[in-house]
């Protein structure tokens, strides 16, 4: 269950981040005078899309530091914690889960599991939708993503 809590987690960041960055690099990276890194065709830099040669060795550094800080942390609590929950790293800054009743944690706890079960499918649908398709995944759907900007 952690496994794919942890997988769910990361998927749901990916289908909110894989098109905010095809829809907000182009302005950004103009405005910070630096390299546009989607793919010609407007794509988000993947394997199968290719690009990731143009993102800089340090940025995966960073995320490979930022992920061993979170997963020490994550071991030392499960360590210490006789009552521990997986996925539970005590970081909630808006309490919507700390002080609820147990059923109300329970409900929230399969709410998360199940979003993050539905973001692996749309992370694989955006990955496969640019493959095949050879374009940015917010031109594949403008009336999801163009109407907001």
């Amino acid at each position: 269950e952690l496994a794919e809590l942890k997988h769910g987690r990361l998927a749901m960041l990916a289908a909110a981040g894989w098109p905010m960055s095809e829809l907000l690099q182009p302005m950004i990276s103009q405005f910070l005078k630096q390299p546009d890194l989607l793919t010609r065709g407007g794509e988000a830099p993947s394997i199968l899309n290719g690009g990731l040669d143009q993102i800089p060795p340090f940025f995966f550094l960073a995320i490979i530091v930022f992920s061993g800080t979170v997963e020490s942390v994550a071991l030392k609590t499960r360590a210490i914690e006789v009552d521990y929950v997986p996925g539970d790293l005590g970081f909630d800054p808006l309490s919507l889960y700390t002080g609820k009743s147990e059923a109300t944690k329970r409900d929230l706890q399969l709410k998360e599991l199940n979003n993050g079960r539905l973001a692996m499918l749309a992370i694989t649908w955006y990955a496969a939708a640019e493959f095949i398709g050879k374009s940015a995944v917010v031109d594949g759907t403008p009336f999801l993503f163009k109407s907001i900007l």
